[in-house]
């Protein structure tokens, strides 16, 4: 070996020794219990050796120190600190024996890592932490970094801290298309307009980007979508779930929450008035509104429950949600023992269950207590229909020439035979005298002494021959029960049983017995089966029903002759008034009969006596003064200009004063209920009598506290709540960003995650205190960071380094939720009505859906599909049954609400795609999309793409990006020249109507490009 080769040698070793002594030297890296260790025992240990004394095994205890600290009945110190070798853990986590070994055997083992970590802890003393979650919130300095240019505000101070920790760079500004558009998202849930767009591409003042954020937080739009994101945190649904999911009207509610959020009202206010609106001093209408927050939890109807056992449920549900929605504690599982991880007892639970436990209220049909309140919105509503009465007022005031009115009717009225005639009742009987009352417009009226029991029988004759259809009216009337059929509040179904007997001739053989078993489906009416007919059998189901959701309208059945009946010497109506059982005697309504010689399923309603008709027919000069008069009277009744005004007035000032059904609200009942502790959870197994009150380790109540729901929801807001501020502001933060700081935005308990930038969490939990609970403040904020501006786009190294964006290295990307995929292409295709509030709708959905549900007669109907501005309101307002939610938004991940949804999932199907391509509302939107491309666009082809393109992504195409849709419609056009059944199909796709100045193939080629654009990538997701 060379001398030169001995020296390197040498060298080589030297520096391996004073290397190893480096490391033989360095200080061991300190372990911190909640950060290290908390963890590997709450997932390994704590189950058998934790809170739940009930569930303990060999009198050890691991998640208090002093216990574990503590020799057991065996002799065995769980742990020595300082000495992890004589640590009686330590021996049974390495032991070899199977019977021995801890976790025990079929359990995961613990890792080498973890075990040394353990190993570790123990040496430098086993100290303990309270669990991070459970502390306070302390005042923090934001940190110093290294590039301060990049920095905005204290936000990123803490973000670029950890950055630089981890020796990551934050990533460039994303472009300002793509920030207009992720900030319009995110804070209304819309995309932008290419207008507003352009505005913020042309402000090149300073702070423009802070004007785009504020223009944003001050739309409608805002409320509507932070009150969606409210929804599923409240379990919020438009029907009762359980067996048969039956409709609630619970709407003027979630009214309140869009209202709330557009007026900013602090989260702390906003909190209490939910809570315990209620039991605020003088409380207003509107905060006893706000409390229906905690009673949209789902109500069973079903007769064979125990009324008490579904009630507890009820209480349970309260006091979940609350726990997840404000405290971020899984409070449930301590409704049978003992919380297995948090410390929690099961005394405490049913501690906080007596705050919600004083309702007065049943487990069966448990609706009340309920208030008939205005929605907060109501003022836009009535300055609206104030409006409109203005503008009928106005016109009702003009002079108007009757005469002149009368003979435009009259003409309009004999210028076709289309129309439904009116006949007169000739005879009336009743089989037990109750009196029978035809009034002018020859409907009959049924009064006392029985009239829910008589069996009636009306007859009547015409001169028409050739007679098609027979059309029985149900009409309402003030002295009815509830106004008349189907109107009673329980929105029960009213039935009735009738038949008619139509004679032809003298003859009795020619008699036809009609039983209206059938209703045309144009009238949108039902057919339900009767149980007890007029001849007491089942098969002739010569009954029909009043729909209840259709109950604010007149009932119409028609009947359809197979052969039209040559000249009907007699007419018969053979009816009782009768009702479901259970239900109250609800009378059918004023039976009116009309018949007409044309095709009924062709006519509109316009029945009029035939003996005006055949007055209307004679000249103005050859009437008598008696028929002038008679035809006159009956004009300014029922037709004239002068009446058609003046029912709309009244309808709109009705609409006006009861357009607001009653909302269930919370209530306390006059002596409070006692509370127990219920073993296992169950309702009948009550134990010790607890009073109110809160866990233990949670701040105290104060001393001057009412002990009820208004104190319970003071005490989440007072300013040392650990939990409160946290978990809202954690979940600001993962509507922005796709995760919280804190993941597991369920649990703050110790199963939960750490924060991944806990100061920073601190911070901004602080800084929402600190400033009046600021709901839209706290958004700017992080809207308003470099952090949050971010781009998307990253490289693969960088995306190795922080693969789930923990550390924040670059701006979200995230698919858009349900409701903001559909309204992004009502949006886009200027299909959506921006309307604020109001009761739910009703858009497209597959046929049948609801029947498959349940089919028990009476309980289930149809899905009644709206038509015109209903089926295009934002996604907010969709009828939401919770046993079958809208397929559309379930298929992109919408939850049922059934119970209280904190984050929803995200999925990527096939299903999603195939949903996005074919779905009757995106295809329609894509059809009116490629109208917009067509009319607003230029000629040449490529700028139709480009304005598209803009629509949908917020950008420009690029060159090849134009060309290959370019490509595409070039191909569609061709094939839909050749093919103009096909193309008159696609564009037939919806409700609405079709531009008819548009050519036929080029429109539904552009259609194709425009389901393409509909579904790409780029189109449903905040980059």
């Amino acid at each position: 070996m060379t001398v030169r080769r001995m020296r390197f040698c040498n060298l080589t070793a030297l520096f391996s020794i004073v290397m190893f002594s480096v490391v033989l030297a360095a200080e061991p890296v300190e372990i911190q219990y909640n950060r290290d260790i908390r963890p590997i025992l709450s997932q390994n240990c704590f189950s058998c050796h934790g809170p739940d004394a009930a569930a303990r095994e060999a009198d050890m205890r691991l998640d208090v120190r002093a216990d574990a600290l503590r020799e057991t009945p065996s002799g065995v110190v769980p742990i020595v600190a300082g000495n992890a070798a004589t640590s009686g853990i330590l021996r049974r986590i390495q032991s070899k024996d199977p019977d021995q070994r801890m976790p025990p055997t079929g359990h995961r083992a613990l890792t080498e890592i973890q075990t040394n970590t353990i190993i570790q802890w123990i040496n430098q003393g086993a100290a303990y932490q309270q669990h991070w979650s459970f502390l306070a919130p302390e005042p923090v300095n934001p940190p110093v970094v290294k590039n301060t240019e990049w920095v905005r505000n204290p936000v990123d101070q803490f973000v670029l801290a950890r950055l630089e920790q981890s020796k990551l760079k934050p990533n460039t500004q994303a472009d300002p298309e793509t920030l207009i558009r992720r900030v319009a998202f995110d804070l209304t849930g819309l995309p932008p307009t290419l207008a507003e767009i352009d505005q913020f591409l042309a402000d090149k003042e300073p702070h423009a980007y802070e004007r785009m954020v504020d223009r944003y937080l001050k739309s409608s739009a805002y409320g509507e979508h932070m009150a969606r994101y409210w929804l599923d945190l409240a379990r919020y649904a438009d029907t009762n779930g359980y067996q048969y999911d039956t409709e609630r009207t619970q709407w003027v509610w979630r009214d309140w929450v869009i209202h709330a959020y557009n007026s900013n009202m602090p989260f702390d206010q906003f909190t209490i008035e939910q809570l315990a609106g209620d039991l605020i001093p003088d409380a207003t209408p509107q905060q006893q509104l706000a409390t229906g927050f905690n009673r949209n939890h789902a109500i069973t109807i079903e007769g064979g429950i125990i009324s008490e056992e579904y009630r507890v449920e009820y209480v349970m549900d309260r006091l979940v949600t609350t726990g997840a929605v404000w405290l971020g504690m899984t409070v449930g599982c301590a409704r049978c023992h003992e919380h297995k991880y948090d410390p929690l007892s099961q005394q405490e639970f049913y501690q906080l269950f007596a705050y919600f436990n004083q309702v007065p209220e049943k487990g069966n049909s448990g609706f009340d207590p309920r208030a008939t309140i205005v929605s907060p919105l109501a003022d836009t509503q009535h300055r609206e229909i104030d409006e409109q009465i203005k503008q009928l007022e106005d016109e009702l005031a003009k002079p108007r020439d009757i005469a002149a009115d009368l003979e435009i009717w009259t003409k309009q009225l004999t210028a076709s035979e289309t129309q439904w005639h009116v006949l007169e009742p000739k005879t009336m009987t009743s089989s037990g005298g109750s009196s029978l009352v035809q009034l002018p417009d020859h409907s009959i009226l049924a009064g006392p002494p029985n009239p829910a029991t008589d069996i009636y029988d009306i007859t009547a004759t015409s001169s028409r021959e050739n007679i098609t259809g027979i059309r029985l009216e149900c009409l309402t009337h003030e002295s009815l029960p509830a106004g008349g059929p189907g109107r009673h509040t329980n929105s029960n179904f009213v039935l009735s049983e009738f038949e008619l007997r139509v004679t032809t001739g003298d003859d009795v053989q020619t008699e036809q017995v009609i039983r209206f078993s059938r209703a045309l489906a144009d009238y949108n009416q039902a057919n339900y089966h009767v149980n007890n007919t007029i001849d007491g059998t089942v098969a002739n189901n010569n009954g029909w029903a009043v729909d209840g959701p259709t109950r604010k309208q007149p009932a119409t059945a028609i009947f359809v002759a197979e052969k039209a009946f040559g000249n009907p010497s007699g007419i018969q109506l053979h009816f009782r008034l009768r009702h479901e059982a259970n239900f109250g005697t609800h009378g059918i309504g004023r039976p009116r009969l009309s018949i007409t010689t044309d095709d009924p399923r062709t006519l509109q309603f316009q029945s009029v006596p035939e003996s005006i008709l055949q007055i209307a027919k004679i000249s103005a000069a050859q009437r008598s003064p008696v028929q002038t008069q008679m035809l006159t009277q009956y004009y300014l009744e029922n037709h004239s200009i002068k009446k058609q005004l003046t029912d709309k007035i009244a309808a709109l000032r009705a609409k006006k004063t009861s357009a607001f059904p009653a909302t269930m609200v919370m209530r306390d009942m006059p002596a409070p209920r006692k509370t127990f502790v219920l073993n296992r959870g169950q309702y009948n197994e009550p134990t010790t009598e607890v009073q109110v009150g809160v866990p233990a380790i949670l701040p105290d109540l104060p001393p001057e506290t009412t002990p009820n729901r208004l104190g319970f929801a003071q005490w989440l807001m007072q300013p040392n709540h650990p939990l409160t501020s946290r978990v809202a502001v954690n979940r600001y933060w993962q509507r922005l960003f796709g995760t919280g700081l804190v993941k597991t935005l369920e649990d703050f308990g110790t199963q939960g995650e750490l924060p991944s930038h806990p100061q920073l969490l601190d911070w901004l939990a602080l800084d929402f205190q600190n400033h009046d609970w600021d709901v839209k403040r706290s958004l700017k904020t992080i809207i308003m960071s470099a952090t949050y501006r971010q781009s998307s786009r990253t490289t693969s190294a960088a995306y190795q380094q922080d693969p789930d964006n923990r550390l924040l290295s670059r701006g979200p990307r995230i698919r858009l939720s349900a409701e903001e995929i559909r309204d992004h292409a009502l949006a886009v295709s200027g299909l959506l009505v921006h309307q604020v509030g109001g009761k739910s709708v009703y858009p497209y959905q597959p046929a049948g859906i609801w029947m498959e549900l349940n089919n028990r007669p009476g309980y289930s109907r149809k899905y009644p599909q709206a038509t015109g501005d209903d089926l295009y309101r934002r996604s907010l307002y969709t009828f939401w049954k919770r046993t079958v939610p809208s397929p559309m938004l379930k298929t992109l991940d919408a939850p049922e609400r059934e119970f209280c949804t904190i984050q929803r999932s995200r999925t990527n199907t096939p299903l999603q795609s195939l949903l996005l391509l074919n779905a009757p509302q995106f295809v329609e939107a894509a059809r009116h999309l490629a109208g917009r491309m067509m009319n607003e666009a230029g000629p040449d082809p490529r700028q139709k793409i480009i304005l598209g393109f803009r629509l949908v992504t917020g950008r420009k195409p690029t060159k090849k990006e134009i060309d290959v849709m370019e490509s595409v419609f070039h191909k569609q056009a061709t094939s839909f020249s050749n093919d103009l059944p096909a193309a008159h199909q696609l564009l037939t796709v919806g409700d609405s109507a079709a531009d008819p100045n548009l050519d036929t193939a080029t429109w539904a080629a552009w259609t194709m490009v425009c389901r393409m654009l509909l579904n790409l990538d780029e189109a449903i997701t905040k980059g």
